[in-house]
């Protein structure tokens, strides 16, 4: 990106402890997409997306956050859509910038970027160092620990690290690994097939470009990070686009490899409070048979105009609990298409049980709420999800290359 116009991260020293105060407050969103056009709607037409309004939201965002004392900021990915991309509007750097200058106005002294699908449509990995993102970490790695204060810390991972996207050689190992993940388990997302669900089973769902898988590098890393937060007696909160428990988002929208990444998290259980995700535009909850919570944020693209939040704050405790305060309907129920009942608060501990106290979509409409009433409506449309947060374009083609490509007159997804 331009010397002159790409956003700069303040210069900090990674995994210093930083005096915090009780609680700390972590600033949290997911999926923000914006680009500089009209609304659309996803591939199969059933999701609009508002991608001006989401920058507004942002900006909601930010002044919630600086309201609340936020010390840290963690922004899940996906932060500008893929539309901004070279093989479309070719304004990557405009958009970041105009996102990046907006959560450059919130007070919190450090601020952690995923990468998401999003991040590369627009950028390839070589990029992503001198892109103002801040989501790299020691040693050039996209996975890292960054240690909050004297309790927490923050584990980030890289669920695209495994996949074929943003890799400069198709003869990279680990895209070479990816094609041959998607070959085995679901041969049509390579052969140009129109419905690369057709006929599969819903637990290879998974197993579609825009999804990834986490390294075996990186699992022994996670391994050794979680061993290192239990045995100083800290607790750890893990971060990830892409969700690792199906039963907090949809069959479309987890990790290739969720159970191996699971069974490291699993094994150092009592370090590991919670698992937050965006990727699934609709959001979502659930608790695995390990006490873990995992929370799916819902998009701020996606929100309805005259819902003005879709963002949270993380308040975590010294005595390793905490607790997930909802600005809009940034956490909604599993399995309803982005229309059920939404979460106000979440306790995250373990033992703890949540249910959604604020209305669904449907039960808003009733009350007159009209903003709810067109949602609820379009909801209707469809008995299941088939909207989710990835496809940049209509369709994608396999060309000889071995690349992903969008169709040069096939016109963009939204």
């Amino acid at each position: 990106l331009a010397e002159t116009s790409r956003p700069r991260a303040a210069p900090r020293l990674l995994g210093a402890v930083v005096a915090m105060s009780e609680p700390l407050r972590i600033g949290l969103i997911a999926d923000i997409q914006y680009a500089d056009v009209e609304d659309g709607a996803d591939f199969s037409g059933r999701e609009t997306r508002r991608f001006r309004n989401s920058l507004e939201l942002v900006k909601d965002s930010v002044r919630i956050w600086n309201e609340a004392g936020a010390e840290v900021v963690v922004q899940l990915g996906d932060i500008i859509d893929g539309r901004n991309g070279p093989h479309s509007l070719g304004c990557t750097e405009v958009a970041l910038c105009t996102v990046l200058s907006v959560l450059g106005e919130c007070a919190a002294p450090e601020r952690f970027d995923l990468i998401g699908n999003h991040e590369l449509y627009n950028l390839k990995r070589w990029m992503l160092p001198e892109s103002g993102l801040r989501c790299i970490g020691r040693g050039n790695k996209t996975y890292r620990s960054e240690r909050l204060n004297d309790v927490w810390e923050a584990i980030i991972l890289d669920p695209y690290e495994v996949c074929i996207m943003g890799y400069e050689s198709d003869e990279h190992p680990l895209f070479e690994e990816a094609r041959n993940i998607l070959m085995t388990q679901n041969p049509s997302t390579l052969n140009g097939a129109a419905d690369w669900f057709a006929g599969l089973p819903a637990e290879k769902h998974r197993y579609v470009p825009f999804n990834g898988a986490v390294s075996e590098e990186q699992l022994q890393w996670l391994d050794g990070a979680l061993q290192d937060v239990v045995d100083s007696g800290r607790m750890a909160i893990v971060f990830t686009h892409i969700p690792v428990h199906a039963p907090a988002t949809a069959e479309k929208t987890v990790v290739w490899n969720a159970e191996a990444v699971q069974a490291v998290l699993h094994r150092h259980g009592k370090g590991v409070v919670a698992v937050f995700a965006g990727h699934d535009h609709n959001g979502g909850y659930a608790v695995d048979e390990a006490g873990l919570h995992h929370v799916t944020m819902s998009s701020p693209l996606t929100t309805p105009v005259g819902f003005d939040s879709c963002c949270a704050v993380l308040e975590c405790h010294s005595d390793g609990s905490a607790r997930f305060i909802a600005h809009g309907r940034a956490c909604v129920e599993s399995g309803s298409n982005g229309g059920g009942r939404a979460y106000a608060e979440l306790t995250l501990k373990k033992g703890a049980s949540n249910e959604p106290s604020l209305p669904s979509l449907a039960e808003l409409a009733e009350g007159g709420n009209r903003p709810a009433t067109a949602v609820a409506c379009q909801l209707l449309k469809s008995s299941r999800m088939d909207t989710c947060c990835c496809w940049p374009w209509a369709s994608w083609t396999w060309r000889q290359s071995s690349r992903w490509r969008p169709p040069a007159a096939t016109p963009h997804s939204p």
